[in-house]
């Protein structure tokens, strides 16, 4: 028998996963995929125990089985498969991934049947529906002879992501555009994915009549939002109390510190109870409970989200108004004395850097093996990992990571996540020869914006802080953390630094516990970004990146700084961090440093006031 090293491809990851207008569609979506993931990696495992390489689980049989609920210590797999098959002819080969590729259709097949299964009375358009469910998955495959001697499988793993990167790209492209009075022909479209039509036969008047009422809700339809068949999966597939909502995420810090002034949540927990029962909240059950001091959504506990709720009662529903007036009477009575949620939240996402470089130093499949067992330690440890930084992991899939995280607890977490993939892939390095200096490392970006802004945004601000991480165009690229905020009505501002330059992180550290502590004045970042700007006709001379001028001002500034709310000067210490940072980048980028600071510190609305 020869011996044959196979790859298959399951995609798309832009409809599976990256379609989505909330954080839970983002969430279910992953599950989706690595659902499917895992249905054809076992048929692989099934066909021959012991051929799977990416993924690599220490017990197959038990952690690629089916999930019938999302698991709060579970790691995806990715959508990327490669295992090492002995077969009589290409022909076996085909026929092997061809049953995986059914077998991961079916699985997408089964979980959007059972997402529709939880809203028996909501009118489908059974043709549209069908053809979708048939249509959602994309599969790729390509294998390659591993020839005999030394250099065969390095020779086989080059070669088979050239051929399979040539299958992704040969394609067949099917027109997204319905033939005239053909299927779909006049629906609309779908708001996730504009290229499938809406599965749900129901027109806007009608979504009001009271029958529909629950289904919707389940659904979480917003106004004027259509839905395909796989959006529906990612809305109901998945238990909902299992997820965590951005908004949860926001407020999670300001209610812990209640729950640690021993001030009782029971009224406002009484008050969301109701709303839930009515449908116009969810709980959150998932994460090994961690949230269970107010396991709902929290979305009321934001004055400007309740307002709005109860205007629309008054248009709409006057049934549902005592509900949300008597979540109002306990709310003004908890925030007389802790004011209101910060409003902002964290998605952190993350890469390893340098997995190219290593995998191609694996010379045989059982080293392969190695660095994928490697991937897979890390990745089950990320959720717990998250979670003891009270966020929640959407997805964690070998060197791939997505969570939500408050403001508070994202920088440390995001520091041990760094931590934990070093110490996960030095071993494995160290065995393949690799320097020190080249050894993988993991980028993080963390994106920081309003509950208010849609996904899309939150998403790109992820995406463009973990780019500016790895910093491919940058003097020191990878192995680094960038951080963009985006100020609800105002400006981008972001940070970044190498996880090897102490100077910075001690900084950003320092100065968020500064804030915290109401050591340093909220204004001071915005006077140093004017002096900044005002004086930018100064240039610096090198080594020196800090025109003297630059430097007077900033020292004025600070001899003149108290420490927030006007008690005291700023101290000794704070001035040197401060003059010590300013030395290194510069007045501009220190302002921006500190206005990040200030977000990553604040537990209320008002701890940010003005400088929102």
């Amino acid at each position: 028998m020869a011996q044959y090293l196979v790859t298959l491809a399951l995609g798309p990851v832009q409809g599976l996963i990256e379609a989505a207008r909330r954080t839970r569609d983002l969430w279910c979506g992953s599950w989706l995929l690595s659902e499917a993931a895992k249905a054809a990696a076992l048929v692989l495992h099934q066909h021959q125990p012991g051929c799977l390489i990416f993924p690599c689980p220490a017990n197959p049989k038990q952690e690629l089985k089916p999930s019938e609920r999302i698991q709060d210590d579970f790691a995806n797999i990715a959508n990327i498969l490669r295992a090492e098959i002995s077969a009589d002819s290409e022909q076996a080969v085909r026929q092997v991934l061809e049953q995986a590729k059914q077998a991961a259709a079916d699985r997408l097949a089964d979980l959007c049947l059972r997402g529709r299964g939880k809203l028996s009375n909501l009118p489908f358009h059974e043709d549209i529906w069908n053809s979708q469910c048939k249509d959602i998955l994309e599969s790729f495959a390509a294998w390659v002879l591993i020839a005999e001697g030394q250099e065969g499988y390095a020779n086989a793993s080059v070669r088979l992501g050239g051929l399979l990167a040539a299958r992704k790209a040969t394609r067949d492209f099917v027109a997204a555009a319905a033939e005239a009075n053909g299927l779909g022909f006049g629906i609309p479209k779908s708001s996730l994915d504009g290229s499938r039509e809406s599965v749900i036969n129901l027109s806007r008047d009608k979504r009001k009549d009271p029958q529909y009422r629950t289904a919707l809700l389940k659904l979480g339809l917003g106004e004027g939002e259509e839905l395909d068949a796989l959006a529906v999966a990612k809305r109901m597939a998945g238990a909902t109390d299992q997820f965590t909502a951005y908004s949860r995420i926001a407020a999670d810090s300001w209610l812990e510190t209640i729950t640690a002034a021993a001030q009782s949540l029971d009224g406002v927990n009484k008050a969301y109870e109701a709303l839930v029962e009515a449908g116009l909240a969810t709980k959150v059950a998932g994460n090994n409970g961690i949230y269970n001091n107010m396991p709902y959504d929290a979305q009321m506990l934001f004055g400007f989200r309740l307002d709005n709720a109860i205007t629309a009662a008054h248009k709409e529903s006057q049934d549902d108004l005592p509900l949300l007036q008597a979540m109002q009477n306990e709310l003004r009575a908890l925030t007389r004395e802790h004011q209101e949620p910060v409003p902002y939240a964290v998605i952190l996402k993350a890469d390893g850097d340098r997995m190219g470089e290593l995998l191609s130093k694996a010379s045989s499949a059982e080293k392969s093996r190695q660095i994928s067992q490697a991937l897979h330690g890390f990745a089950q440890q990320v959720r717990a990992v998250v979670r003891q930084y009270r966020g929640h992991a959407i997805y964690a899939g070998g060197d791939d990571v997505l969570a939500l995280l408050p403001l508070q607890q994202a920088l440390p977490c995001a520091q041990q996540l760094a931590h934990l993939f070093a110490e996960a892939l030095n071993p494995v390095a160290e065995q393949l020869g690799v320097a020190m200096s080249e050894r993988p490392t993991l980028s993080v970006g963390l994106g920081i914006g309003h509950l208010m802004q849609p996904l899309g945004h939150l998403r790109s601000r992820a995406n463009a802080a973990e780019a500016s991480a790895k910093g491919n165009s940058a003097a020191q690229p990878r192995n680094a953390l960038a951080i963009q905020l985006g100020i609800r009505g105002g400006a981008e501002v972001s940070f970044r630094c190498r996880w090897d330059d102490p100077q910075s992180l001690d900084f950003l550290q320092k100065m968020t516990e500064a804030y915290q502590s109401n050591q340093c004045p909220s204004r001071l970042a915005y006077e140093l970004r004017a002096i900044g700007l005002r004086l930018s006709w100064a240039k610096a001379e090198e080594p020196q990146p800090l025109p003297g001028i630059h430097a007077a001002e900033l020292s004025r500034t600070l001899a003149r700084k108290r420490q927030s709310g006007g008690e005291g000067e700023l101290s000794s210490a704070t001035k040197a961090l401060l003059a010590a940072q300013a030395e290194k980048v510069g007045l501009l980028d220190l302002a921006d440093s500190l206005i990040i600071a200030r977000w990553l510190s604040a537990r209320t609305a008002q701890d940010l006031g003005a400088m929102q």
